[in-house]
């Protein structure tokens, strides 16, 4: 009895700096909140971007930080954590809604390059749920489909087992697809990693240093692929397709 309790009071002595944590940061963000409601959005980003670097990462979170930043009128960073709250929750309409709202303070408006529709309809698709949304979603497909498959071979129903099999076989398909969706949204955050002009203006270069030709410029709020990196440059490329290179500093990655 003595070891057993011994047990328990380590375990709960481990447990209370874990309590405490969770504690204090429901009120951080109780605090944060506050500071919002009373319109002291300065605190609040403060506090918030406080969160985010104890390694705390959700759409919540971001989207909340995202109004602070916006009601800040710093609406570059208000465009980078609202799309860090759609990547962590693709269908939200609020995230949507004040996402396109921060994007009319953005000065320059690009073209995106016409693609052959199958293609551009097949991105949208897999745009539509984040990686982990896809890899859930493959998952439960796939155990279904294990489901289905015990059920065709327990069951001597001519019916349910014609039933099971066709209905595990697509089930298999799509855990296969999603499952590929997943990886190729994971490829294109890690491969060309989004990021926000943070930059009243900036010129872009055409090499990665001082004296390189000025090519165009562009300005903050503008929604960028890092495709490069040398030293404190990186190489970026834009929607219409136009490729250059811009200090690292210039821009927050999304």
């Amino acid at each position: 009895m003595k070891q057993i309790a011994k047990h328990i009071i380590v375990a709960a002595a481990m447990m209370m700096p874990l309590c405490s944590f969770s504690a204090d940061f429901k009120a951080q963000l109780d605090s944060a909140a506050n500071c919002y409601n009373a319109t002291k959005y300065e605190q609040a980003i403060a506090i918030y971007e406080s969160i985010v670097a104890q390694g705390y990462v959700s759409s919540e979170l971001y989207f909340n930080l995202g109004n602070a930043y916006y009601k800040s009128n710093k609406f570059p960073y208000a465009i980078a954590n609202y799309e860090r709250a759609l990547k962590l929750n693709a269908t939200d309409e609020d995230i949507q809604f004040n996402l396109q709202l921060a994007n009319t303070h953005v000065v320059d408006k690009i073209e995106i390059l016409p693609e052959f529709f199958l293609k551009s309809w097949g991105q949208s698709l897999v745009r539509a749920l984040t990686s982990n949304q896809w890899a859930v979603l493959s998952i439960v497909s796939f155990v279904a489909a294990l489901v289905l498959l015990l059920l065709f071979f327990l069951t001597d129903r001519p019916l349910l087992r014609r039933f099971a099999f066709w209905i595990g076989l697509l089930l298999v398909v799509e855990a296969a697809f999603t499952f590929s969706f997943s990886s190729k949204q994971k490829q294109n955050v890690l491969n060309e990693p989004e990021a926000i002009v943070v930059t009243p203006s900036v010129v872009v270069k055409s090499s990665p240093d001082a004296i390189g030709t000025e090519l165009f410029l562009i300005h903050e709020g503008l929604k960028i692929k890092v495709t490069n990196q040398n030293g404190e440059w990186s190489e970026i490329k834009l929607s219409d397709g136009n490729k250059g290179w811009v200090k690292t500093a210039d821009f927050v990655v999304i």
